[in-house]
């Protein structure tokens, strides 16, 4: 599937959820307004209203004239819109740390990224090695411990927040391949931006869920009134009950239609990005043939319902067709497996041996093989795959995990380790610089955290660029875990030694600003930035910066700089001043700053414009290095395109 093109479907989608809600809760407005009218009449009276109205009117024409009533109707219209209007905002501001919000609220527990149980362990390598193979950072993962059933979601408004939780029956009652099917799922949720609807969804629907919610609460309370007092609260209850069911009905429709269809796309997704179609299907079977399936007990999963691998909740017969979010299970199944003969798998308790079992390690010089020098093909396929990783990229995932010395696995999962490996990799190359930067570093941390800095720095020497941006990655979880005065510390020293050697070192940049975006999403509570920029005349200046900074980093001489320009120039169509190189001046890194946080507000298909000119400029001299390649990973991670890591096609 097109990256760029799913995330403009994305936003038709957010669009097309908007116009469902407010046709939902124009519903709603109506149906308050006659249970208003009823009411309002009763009580005018003193009798019955629908009785009164139906026992004195007989004509149907001065009944409908009597009916409208605009003071009734303005107390109806602004009474749902502060409830629906309330409600939606809370839930709105409750989920507004991200998928984060979301698992706990279905009653997850975070999994300690050190974590050293067997069944944890084996999940958190294969979110970790799905990561890599994305080029997204790797998202916090939840374990539902009370939930027997089969099932996952993910959620997140950015890959920044994004978590991915599995229930305690997807941990224990999964093989590995299973699981890694279910989890590839899911992370095609995360970058076709089918996670942030889902997360928008949860939001505005619990405005409209929340009328029947105060019927039933009201319906509830008139128990321990007297029966004078009773009898109007119980008839408003049961009118808000009423009304909210038919809210909830617009809501279940809502659900099923942004589900059902992204459901299957996932699927495709995750049998392409891991060319293994039997982990998928064998997750699919044992959901059928598991005695809870993929049904959750907690009461949150009906709000949520949308979100998950399969069915969360049960539904009675009548409505299973009309408001189910899922395809059916054997649907699911002939799609990937036509000859399937319907059966389900039994599933058992696992043998305890199986939890003694580790996947095999990948050859020892596949990673070798894998961390070459990049090659345009590998680039440009890497481009190509945007959002839709391939095989490859799981195999070189898998490869740098079981190739990691010791000191770098500990580091990657501890907060301490983590933010001196960060350091270490952002160390100056030259030794009187990296001296100096040692004993500020040494003033902003401690003399221990400067000396294990330098150590990381000392190792990482001979690990390519592609291996130092999936070690970071890596950390993300474990550096979400810093407090907000340690996480300001650490964005500090990074910027510090960012700036320290005043010369444009684009990789370490873009580095480290990949690196404070996604902790600033976190922390700051930053949301995706919206679109702001749809024609590339706008951003002509921004795009002449990029390149140019491009070129001239990547040559070694004026005419080259300008070979490598006219490349990048070419494949965005900019012509005559705009076509001619940025003299050095103009490079800098407050320019390249700028530049990438207008292109961020841009849409996806100037975005991709963007990379294809960035891939163009630094393939010009036909020699790709492996700092060139990385930086247009660094720079597709800074607009939220994640580029895969460049491998060749085996």
């Amino acid at each position: 599937m097109d990256f760029f093109e799913e995330q403009a479907l994305a936003r038709k989608r957010t669009l097309q959820l908007v116009l469902l809600f407010a046709v939902a809760v124009v519903g709603v407005i109506a149906a308050v307004y006659v249970l208003a009218m009823i009411l309002y009449t009763a009580v005018a009276n003193e009798a019955p209203g629908l009785a009164y109205m139906v026992g004195d009117y007989d004509n149907v024409r001065e009944l409908a004239l009597s009916f409208w009533n605009p003071g009734v109707f303005l107390a109806a219209l602004g009474g749902t819109v502060i409830v629906v209007g309330l409600g939606s905002l809370y839930k709105v501001a409750q989920l507004r740390d991200g998928g984060s919000a979301v698992a706990l609220s279905l009653g997850g527990r975070q999994v300690d990224p050190d974590s050293t149980k067997l069944e944890e362990r084996r999940l958190l390598n294969v979110v970790e090695e799905m990561a890599i193979a994305s080029g997204v950072p790797v998202p916090d993962v939840y374990v539902l411990d009370r939930e027997p059933g089969i099932n996952a979601f993910a959620a997140g408004n950015t890959t920044s927040d994004a978590v991915v939780g599995v229930t305690h029956g997807t941990l224990h009652l999964l093989r590995r391949d299973e699981l890694q099917g279910v989890i590839a799922h899911e992370f095609s949720h995360i970058l076709n931006g089918d996670s942030r609807i889902n997360l928008r969804a949860i939001g505005l629907l619990h405005g409209i869920f929340l009328v029947a919610l105060i019927g039933r609460f009201l319906t509830r309370s008139s128990m321990y009134r007297s029966r004078k007092e009773s009898s109007g609260v119980v008839l408003i209850g049961l009118g808000l009950l009423a009304i909210g069911s038919i809210g909830v009905f617009f809501g279940r429709m809502i659900q099923s239609a942004i589900s059902r269809q992204r459901e299957l796309l996932a699927d495709a997704s995750a049998v392409q990005f891991t060319r293994d179609t039997d982990g998928l299907v064998g997750a699919l079977k044992k959901i059928g043939g598991a005695t809870p399936h993929s049904y959750l007990d907690t009461p949150k999963a009906d709000e949520a319902s949308h979100i998950f691998f399969s069915d969360a909740i049960r539904r009675l017969r009548l409505f299973t067709g009309v408001f189910r979010t899922h395809p059916r299970l054997g649907d699911r199944i002939r799609k990937l497996e036509p000859q399937w003969d319907g059966e389900f798998t039994e599933v058992a308790l696992p043998e305890i041996a199986d939890g003694m079992s580790t996947p095999p390690d990948a050859p020892p010089d596949e990673l070798n093989a894998f961390a070459e020098a990049p090659t345009e093909e590998a680039v440009s396929q890497a481009i190509q795959h945007i959002g839709s990783p391939r095989p490859e990229q799981i195999t070189f995932a898998r490869s740098l995990h079981a190739a990691l010395p010791e000191l770098w696995i500990h580091a990657v999962h501890q907060a301490p380790m983590a933010q001196a490996m960060v350091f270490g990799l952002l160390l100056a190359h030259d030794e009187v610089l990296r001296g100096t930067e040692l004993l500020r570093l040494a003033e902003l941390t401690d003399p221990q955290t400067a000396d294990l800095a330098l150590r990381f720095h000392s190792e990482a020497g001979d690990r390519s660029s592609g291996e130092k941006i999936a070690l970071v990655d890596m950390a993300m979880p474990t550096l979400r875990g810093l407090s907000v005065d340690e996480y300001r510390r650490f964005a500090e020293v990074v910027d510090v030694l960012m700036q320290s050697d005043r010369r444009i070192d684009l990789f370490e940049y873009t580095l480290s600003r990949m690196i404070q975006r996604h902790l600033a999403r976190h922390f700051e509570g930053a949301g995706p930035t919206p679109v702001r920029y749809r024609s590339l005349r706008t951003l002509i200046p921004d795009a002449r910066v990029l390149i140019a900074t491009l070129a001239r980093v990547g040559s070694r001489t004026e005419d080259e700089a300008e070979h490598a320009f006219r490349h990048g120039a070419q494949t965005l169509q900019l012509k005559e001043s705009a076509g001619v190189l940025l003299p050095s001046g103009g490079c800098t890194l407050a320019a390249v700053d700028r530049a990438l946080q207008r292109y961020d507000a841009a849409a996806p298909a100037l975005k991709r414009d963007l990379i294809l000119a960035c891939a163009a400029t630094v393939m010009a001299d036909d020699n790709v290095t492996d700092r060139e390649a990385e930086l247009i990973r660094a720079i597709g991670d800074a607009l939220d395109c994640p580029v895969p890591p460049f491998v060749q096609s085996r």
